[in-house]
């Protein structure tokens, strides 16, 4: 009896509640989708609130897309709990990690861009921030997009938090110290080929970004803000760092030390050129003059590009952490057998 009450007390001493910072920061994020949650519930409900055109609003194919991106604000009020609770250790890794990879990849472009983007446009034009002749009215961006420029602080806030504390040995790991397992050869190739489509994606981006216009849809090239500007140069810069972040990771550079950093780098770049090449492409297919679908064969191989160069990005990052967390259990099993061999 005394040792299963003390099997019970050291179970629950185990199972830690979350702090007060975790709460405050699942809180905030949660608050952050809030307003964005609401507009789309008005619009699924059939109000044509924030609109100019009213006419606009009734396309079945904003419909759509309104039901798929407040599932997707939704599911990011869900992922911030799973960070913050215990119940979030148990769920598989791969459940948790996709959708805060996307959610990165979204989030933290527009989070780099919008302040910035902002200031640019206030100081050096007169034109509205949203650009003219717009279907939506401008209180609606500003809501919209100071949410999600909190979500993405938010999440990622919570998301190392969380990771701390499910995998604290890849934050005290050193790059030149993790073993070439046996697909090292296979990553040092997919990393080297990722650079090359990934540097012609960014040199694209970056030329938009300095106010060309060729290869966009005519509708978009004669009404580009400041903001999108910034926002292509955002995603170019994201998109090397994470091409850079993943040669350092297979080639075991010793500068940085920390395999955290150049992980992270490699992580965040993928997503950006993953999940908004994803997102142009969705828009493209759509074929919605509401969404900007007016596109051009340049910016859809470019879009395609990008999703690709960033998958390939993503994978080889993948078989990296998980060649590398398979041989750290197998030492792990192999230790107690060695030490109680006489």
């Amino acid at each position: 009896m005394t040792v299963q009450v003390q099997s019970l007390a050291g179970r629950a001493a185990g199972v830690r509640g979350p702090g007060a910072l975790r709460l405050a920061v699942c809180a905030a994020t949660a608050a952050a989708c809030a307003p964005y949650l609401c507009i789309k519930i008005a619009w699924l409900s059939g109000s044509t609130v924030g609109w100019n055109d009213a006419a606009e609003a009734e396309n079945s194919v904003l419909y759509v897309g309104n039901a798929i991106t407040m599932g997707m604000d939704a599911a990011a009020v869900l992922v911030a709990c799973a960070f913050t609770f215990p119940w979030g250790r148990r769920v598989p890794a791969w459940l948790v990690l996709l959708p805060i990879w996307v959610a990165t990849g979204l989030l933290v472009p527009i989070a780099l861009a919008v302040p910035l983007g902002t200031l640019v446009q206030t100081l050096a034009s007169a034109e509205p921030l949203t650009g003219s002749d717009n279907g939506l009215q401008g209180w609606v961006y500003g809501i919209v997009y100071t949410g999600f420029t909190l979500q993405g602080i938010g999440l990622l806030t919570a998301f190392v938090l969380y990771a701390r504390e499910r995998w604290p040995e890849v934050f005290a790991l050193r790059t030149a110290d993790v073993p070439a397992g046996p697909t090292r050869p296979l990553q040092v190739l997919l990393a080297r080929g990722a650079t090359v489509p990934a540097a012609v994606c960014a040199a694209v981006h970056l030329f938009w970004a300095f106010g060309g216009t060729a290869g966009l849809p005519h509708d978009q090239a004669v009404a580009r803000t400041a903001p999108q500007q910034v926002l292509d140069g955002v995603w170019a810069l994201l998109s090397l760092a994470g091409a850079a972040g993943l040669l350092a990771l297979t080639g075991r550079a010793r500068r940085p030390a920390r395999f955290v950093v150049p992980l992270a780098a490699a992580w965040i770049g993928a997503g950006a050129m993953f999940a908004w090449s994803l997102y142009g492409l969705v828009v493209m297919l759509a074929a919605s003059k509401a969404l900007g679908a007016d596109a051009a064969p340049g910016s859809g191989l470019v879009a395609l590009g990008g999703v690709l160069t960033g998958l390939v990005v993503a994978l080889t990052g993948a078989f990296l952490l998980a060649e590398h967390g398979g041989a750290r259990r197998a030492d792990q099993i192999a230790r107690p057998m060695a030490s109680s061999s006489p």
